[in-house]
């Protein structure tokens, strides 16, 4: 029976189609070679075909081959698929407005520059707050061992796990807002990445709605879809299931599986709306099939219409140009002078890319969907192969003839 359904998908795979494969899995393939990564998953959707595809395997010790129900550390990805979808629901919901300003839902930003920051200008990066503070930083001594203040034994009750035998007092994340709440603002109104804003949202998300960050995604998102998308998958998924990042040579001293590879996030118990969600080719993808429908899962709207084309095409917001959606990313023209991710997109699509080597992108236009997880950072963050390739240039221009 089940040659006889694959016989049928084959036969109605046009020509062209076959051809487009061969071509997708010869980039993949050769990527690999070319050390870009060791091994990815992919997602590919569009009103002829769904292809899905792992490539390689975990590390370059080929030891364990992807598989299409294995992890991969979405980093960024996590800004869109896990806090503004929260955000997108709790604007549904009428709990939260997008001319709010933040210190109406974290008073303790009350009596900072940041009180009158808005969640529109935190979610289209043009609040002007700080890019990114290294907190693990402040947690390295001079001679490179952790300050024994701020770590914590296994038997306590107030700590949170960083990685494998790794753990940190809770009442850290105290430290984390006033170091944000201190930051200065410069900009204002004009485009400046953020990642400090998400930081916020899993409090911001159980202050308003009384659930917590998890909770919230995983009874209004997650479970309805049917997806695996998780945080701190090591704590209850097969570690061989999950694939590594990074070598941690600086902070963490090891390997890192199944803990994420972004270090604010970790030192917040790998539960942020910066980074820390986990999750395979086809889950992100079923995620981006909600968006392209619509925020319609079955005969469930599960977020509003509007609302989805709004956070996904807000259009200009106070006469500046629109460079970002809110939460998602645009097309965009570079320093370089080349639009990214490609040209080959449509001004309505929108997606997301993550520091570990992952992307999504979702086009409207063309009824597309592209997801390609890496894990580039293994072993270590400077390989950068994945970009000085183009990998994901050459991808779309593959998928996307015209």
């Amino acid at each position: 029976m089940i040659r006889i359904i694959l016989l049928i998908l084959l036969f109605n795979i046009s020509p062209i189609c076959s051809q487009n494969f061969k071509k997708i899995d010869s980039l993949i393939e050769n990527s690999i070679e070319l050390k870009a990564f060791p091994g990815a998953q992919l997602y590919l959707k569009n009103p002829d075909y769904t292809y899905s595809k792992s490539y390689g395997f975990h590390t370059y010790d080929s030891l364990i081959k992807v598989e299409q129900d294995h992890l991969y550390d979405l980093a960024s990805i996590t800004k869109t698929l896990a806090a503004t979808l929260a955000i997108m629901k709790l604007y549904d919901e009428k709990k939260l407005r997008l001319d709010d300003i933040i210190s109406k839902h974290i008073k303790r930003l009350n009596s900072s520059n940041k009180k009158n920051s808005s969640f529109h200008e935190l979610l289209i990066h043009q609040s002007g707050w700080k890019p990114y503070i290294s907190h693990q930083l402040s947690l390295i001594k001079k001679n490179g061992k952790l300050k024994s203040r701020f770590i914590d034994d296994e038997s306590s009750k107030k700590r949170i796990q960083v990685a494998n035998n790794l753990f940190i007092k809770k009442s850290y994340y105290n430290k984390i807002v006033r170091k944000i709440k201190r930051t200065k603002i410069k900009s204002k109104g004009e485009y400046l990445y953020s990642g400090l804003f998400f930081c916020l949202v899993p409090e911001i998300v159980e202050n308003i709605s009384g659930e917590s960050f998890q909770s919230y995604l995983y009874e209004n998102f997650y479970s309805k879809i049917g997806v695996n998308l998780m945080f701190n998958p090591a704590k209850n998924y097969q570690l061989n299931k999950i694939v590594p990042t990074e070598n941690d040579v600086t902070f963490r001293k090891q390997l890192i599986q199944g803990y994420v590879h972004d270090e604010t996030a970790a030192i917040m118990g790998g539960i942020s709306g910066n980074a820390g969600l986990f999750g395979s080719a086809n889950d992100v993808g079923k995620m981006s099939e909600l968006l392209l429908n619509k925020g319609k899962f079955n005969s469930e709207q599960i977020v509003n219409e509007n609302t989805v084309k709004y956070f996904s095409n807000p259009e200009n917001y106070k006469n500046e140009r629109a460079v970002r959606g809110l939460g998602f990313d645009k097309p965009r023209l570079t320093s370089s002078g080349k639009i990214t991710p490609s040209q080959k997109f449509s001004d309505l699509s929108y997606g997301h890319t993550g520091f570990t080597g992952t992307f999504f992108w979702i086009d409207p236009e063309k009824e597309t969907i592209i997801v390609l997880l890496t894990n580039r950072v293994y072993p270590s963050r400077s390989y950068e192969n994945l970009y000085d390739l183009d990998v994901r240039r050459k991808l779309v221009d593959i998928v996307i003839e015209n």
